[in-house]
C-alpha cells in the first residue's frame, strides 16, 4: 500500500469514527438519550413513531417498556460506550492509567498526530465531542436562557481548575451566580454537569494512605459529563470518605461557549 492510500484509509477510519457522534447521528442520539420514560422519548424523537425505525433499534438491542433501555451487552449498549471513547480520543480526551504509579493521565496531542499523519490541517480532523457540545449548548440556551446556561458552564470550570473539588457546594454557589431557582438549577445540572444515578465507574485504585479508591465517569443526561471523580477511603478509627473532582473536555467545553455566543 502506497503512502497516499494509507493517508486515505486512515481519514476514512477518523470520519467513520466522527459520524458515530450524536451530532451526526440520530439513532446515536437516542441511544444516548436512555434510559428514559417512553413518552419522554417519543416526545423528543416524533421518528420513533415509524414502526420501521424502532424495529431496528429493537434489533441493535434497545428495549421498549415503560423506560426505554439498552439491553446489557446488546449492540446498543456497546454502540454507547464506543461513542464515549470517540468524544474522548478525538478530543485528547482518552483516560488512561499507569498501573506502575497509579496515576491517571489523559492522552495528548492525538488530533495534531492524526494531522501530521493525513497531511491535514488539525482544524479539519473532526472533533464530534465538540461538535455535540455545541448543539446541547445552543438548545439549552433556547430552553434556559443563554446568560445561565454559558454562566453555569463557565463558573463550573472555573471553580473546578482553582481547585474547588466538591460539587454540592460549587453547584450553590453557581446558582447563586446565575441567579437560577433551585428547581431550575437541579435541572440544568442534570443535563450539564451530573445526573443521580448515571455515575460510571472506570477504575479502582488504592494506596496506603487511602486504602480504597474509586474513579467515577460523571454522567450528565446529555453526556457532556464534564465532571470525573477520585473517590478515596480510609479507615481506622475515624472512617471517612474523601472525594476529589476534575474538569473534563475543559478546553473543548470553552471553545464551544464562545464559538456558541
Amino acid at each position: 500500500m502506497n503512502e497516499g492510500g494509507l493517508k486515505d484509509h486512515l481519514a476514512n477510519l477518523v470520519n467513520a469514527l466522527a459520524n458515530l457522534s450524536p451530532s451526526r447521528n440520530l439513532v446515536s442520539q437516542i441511544i444516548l438519550a436512555t434510559p428514559e420514560e417512553q413518552a419522554t422519548l417519543h416526545h423528543s424523537f416524533p421518528e420513533l413513531k415509524v414502526s420501521e425505525f424502532r424495529e431496528v433499534l429493537r434489533a441493535m438491542g434497545v428495549v421498549f417498556e415503560d423506560k426505554v433501555r439498552c439491553a446489557q451487552e446488546s449492540f446498543a449498549e456497546a454502540l454507547a460506550k464506543s461513542i464515549h471513547m470517540v468524544f474522548d480520543w478525538l478530543d485528547d480526551e482518552f483516560i488512561y492509567f499507569d498501573f506502575a504509579t497509579d496515576i491517571m493521565y489523559k492522552m495528548n496531542e492525538v488530533r495534531s498526530s492524526l494531522a501530521k499523519l493525513t497531511g491535514s490541517h488539525v482544524d479539519l480532523i473532526p472533533n464530534p465531542y465538540l461538535e455535540w457540545a455545541k448543539l446541547v449548548i445552543e438548545k439549552l440556551s433556547r430552553d434556559y436562557g443563554k446568560d445561565k446556561v454559558m454562566g453555569f458552564m463557565k463558573s463550573l470550570l472555573n471553580k473546578l481548575l482553582r481547585g474547588r473539588d466538591r460539587p454540592p457546594s460549587i453547584i450553590d454557589e453557581v446558582g447563586a451566580e446565575v441567579r437560577a431557582n433551585p428547581a431550575e438549577l437541579k435541572e440544568i445540572c442534570e443535563l450539564l454537569a451530573s445526573s443521580e444515578g448515571r455515575g460510571e465507574n472506570i477504575y479502582v485504585k488504592g494506596s496506603r494512605r487511602h486504602p480504597t479508591g474509586y474513579v467515577w465517569l460523571v454522567h450528565c443526561k446529555y453526556h457532556l459529563d464534564p465532571l470525573l471523580l477520585e473517590e478515596f477511603r480510609s479507615g481506622g478509627y475515624h472512617y471517612y470518605v474523601d472525594y476529589v473532582y476534575k474538569a473534563r473536555h475543559e478546553g473543548s467545553l470553552r471553545r464551544a461557549l464562545e464559538e456558541v455566543m
